[in-house]
């Protein structure tokens, strides 16, 4: 009687409902508390699972470890769900074995999520060393699969790994046993909503961030994106209930107007009815103030269909019209299985935003196969010359379930890599040190780790200036002098050390240039040591975020003021070879004090005093900067800052959040927080200077 299985005994006298533990595992410190979102995954494969088997299942969802083990320990699961990703790939690893160290094997322990991969060998790989305790995997989208397991559960506990179930993967022996593969063809009005439902309304009344999901599938084959591997059908879920959800959202949220919704399509406007949903995104803005903003990718064709998306929500996109281009390198597209839009279609593009005042962006990956430092240097600098408003430059990360982290593609192109700590999401746990790595690529057959190195500092630089502002204005100057940025942000990070500057300067570069060494490690377990050591040094907490990008881009923008305008303006002259005429350093001079009243005062908020100038600004900035500001002579006037109603009421928000932050903390969550940059910059418009007689 001993060795009969717990769930068989008790449902045979009829008394158990199989009890299912979902997990969309985080961290929750200081450091991420803007960083995470409601578990919607997770919360869609349950309500499946609720709508088929009703009462014989009950299922709870959890993001926190302690929550989950909390539960665990007073009414053992019979099944446990993890969605695996790189960012939680370590705690996850920890709470399998946990799970088995206390429970044993009579629990059934099945993984899905985007690190899942479609090749057989990274299956076998992950069952055998990566999660070697776990049972099975779910493939793609998770219901089905899922669901098959849990049948199979219910019919028979003893039988369900022995022959093969769709969707799903598992170990017989060594060997990897493939169910018949369903795909991403579901129909999703077999789906109800877990939003509906209040299945998920215990994670809105948090700092949780909402999303939303309207439709699936990625038609592109991207090879360093996890939707690259996937083969299906694209579907919108029923249009009614994404409304229904959307508004039941922003009725939860109208208290939290500094949260972002986040639309998690993997190209909204891709469908035709998109543009109804957007019309009730904006719909609900205007009866319950919430979104505010909201944080989408378009479709990469930009077709008239996003461009019609784009009119409506041009006050919320917190991207803009966002063009992905990664890369033009031919060769690197090719070893990419990517094809970007044409030359042509992004000037139009742009010039199209242009006119409606609608902001542009792209986004471009160093490090791809058969790229190079030169190619990608004069992308940088071809997309400033577009009229990109942002560019967001990003390092190449290999990690489980895309095509480039095979091994078979590393090898092809002698890619090397390096660790870093993933943010702050590290912890100790029951005497357990627990920390997520990046795996930034750091080499190739096509560039050195210097280039790499180059190009991270040249990363941080459009950081601030392009995603940031900060000194857009005197940056978009320089260029119609005749210099590159990329030329000019290179003399700022490496500037004559053998002279004279501010302290302070040299001072930030130094902890620039220490933070950017040091981040990188050779193994894993290096990156694990120092991690916890700053853990230790911190008395048992996180430290400082070591994301760069945000952290040093905050402290330049809001806390450097001192030296900046007169560093600028020295590189500015000696660059320029000391040819620089008075009235263009004046103009320069203009430009950098233009850029700090421009600048939201985030501790204060108030209308600035107005700035005299004799340049047509505004027309400036709308035509992206295109016109040489010389040609924008005008008769002096005064520039007013203004802030509108609705930044007033989410900057208030975030003060009342933070107000006990100290300043560096400060500024750089509101940088992660208000991740539509507008509404961290005053409206400008002019005022006729009045003349006395």
């Amino acid at each position: 009687m001993k060795n009969l299985n717990k769930l068989s005994l008790v449902k045979e006298n009829g008394k158990h409902r199989l009890n299912v533990m979902l997990a969309d595992l985080c961290y929750l410190n200081r450091q991420t508390v803007h960083a995470q979102y409601v578990p919607l995954a997770i919360g869609m494969i349950s309500q499946y699972a609720k709508k088929e088997f009703g009462n014989d299942i009950k299922i709870s969802l959890f993001k926190e470890i302690d929550k989950f083990l909390d539960q665990a320990s007073h009414n053992p699961p019979d099944v446990v769900g993890l969605s695996v990703y790189y960012w939680n790939l370590a705690i996850n690893q920890y709470l399998v074995k946990y799970i088995r160290e206390k429970f044993g094997r009579d629990i059934i322990i099945v993984l899905g999520g985007p690190c899942i991969d479609s090749d057989a060998k990274e299956q076998h790989k992950y069952l055998t060393s990566v999660f070697p305790t776990a049972d099975a995997l779910v493939l793609n989208e998770g219901e089905i699969a899922f669901n098959n397991i849990i049948r199979k559960i219910l019919a028979n506990r003893k039988t369900v790994f022995k022959d093969p179930i769709d969707g799903a993967s598992f170990l017989d022996g060594n060997k990897l046993v493939q169910g018949r593969s369903v795909g991403l063809t579901m129909d999703l009005s077999t789906i109800d909503s877990p939003y509906l439902t209040g299945l998920l309304d215990e994670f809105m009344n948090t700092d949780f961030q909402p999303l939303s999901q309207t439709a699936r599938f990625c038609p592109y084959t991207c090879t360093f994106c996890v939707e690259g591997k996937n083969r299906g059908k694209l579907r919108g879920f029923p249009i009614e209930m994404v409304k229904e959800e959307l508004k039941y959202i922003a009725k939860k949220y109208r208290d939290r107007p500094h949260h972002t919704l986040f639309l998690v399509d993997f190209n909204f406007g891709i469908l035709k009815r998109d543009i109804e949903i957007a019309e009730a995104i904006k719909k609900c803005k205007d009866d319950f103030g919430f979104p505010q903003s909201v944080m989408f990718y378009n479709d990469k064709r930009f077709t008239e269909t996003s461009r019609k998306i784009h009119e409506i929500l041009k006050d919320q996109a917190q991207l803009g019209v966002s063009l992905a281009l990664q890369t033009d390198n031919p060769l690197a597209l090719e070893a990419s299985s990517r094809r970007n839009v044409t030359s042509d279609e992004i000037d139009n593009a742009i010039a199209w935003a242009k006119g409606l005042g609608i902001y542009t962006s792209t986004d471009l990956i160093f490090g791809l196969p058969l790229d190079t430092r030169d190619s990608f240097v004069n992308l940088l600098d071809n997309s400033i010359e577009r009229g990109f408003d942002d560019i967001n430059v990003r390092n190449l990360i290999l990690m489980d379930g895309i095509e480039m982290n095979r091994q078979d593609f590393r090898k092809k192109y002698n890619i090397k890599t390096k660790y870093r700590i993933l943010g702050t999401h590290y912890a100790k746990h029951k005497g357990t040190f627990l920390a997520e790595h990046e795996e930034m690529v750091v080499s190739s057959n096509s560039f050195t780790y210097e280039d790499f190195l180059e190009i991270r500092y040249m990363n941080f630089m459009f950081y601030a200036v392009f995603n940031l502002n900060f000194q857009k204005w005197f940056f978009k100057f320089v260029g119609q002098l005749g210099i590159n940025s990329s030329k000019f942000f290179s003399h700022f990070v490496k500037p004559d050390r053998n002279s004279n500057w501010p302290k302070g300067y040299i001072d930030f570069l130094d902890a620039l240039r220490n933070e950017v060494e040091k981040e990188l490690h050779d193994t894993r377990e290096e990156m694990m040591t120092s991690a916890e050591k700053t853990f230790v040094e911190n008395s048992n907490d996180v430290g400082e975020s070591v994301r760069i990008n945000s952290t040093f881009g905050s402290q330049l923008t809001y806390l450097e003021k001192d030296w900046v305008k007169p560093v600028l303006l020295r590189h500015l002259d000696e660059i320029m070879k000391r040819n620089l005429s008075n009235e263009d350093r004046d103009l320069a001079s203009l430009l950098i004090d233009l850029s700090e009243h421009e600048q939201v005062d985030l501790k204060n908020i108030s209308e600035k005093k107005p700035l005299n100038i004799s340049y047509d600004v505004i027309h400036w900035k709308k035509n992206k900067f295109k016109e040489p500001l010389h040609n924008l002579k005008m008769t002096e006037k005064l520039l007013k800052f203004s802030t509108d109603k609705n930044q007033a009421l989410m900057i208030k928000a975030f003060k009342k959040r933070h107000a006990s932050s100290n300043d560096r903390y400060y500024y750089y969550k509101a940088i992660e927080s208000f991740r539509t940059r507008r509404f961290l910059l005053h409206n400008l418009s002019y005022e006729t200077v009045e003349i006395s007689l």
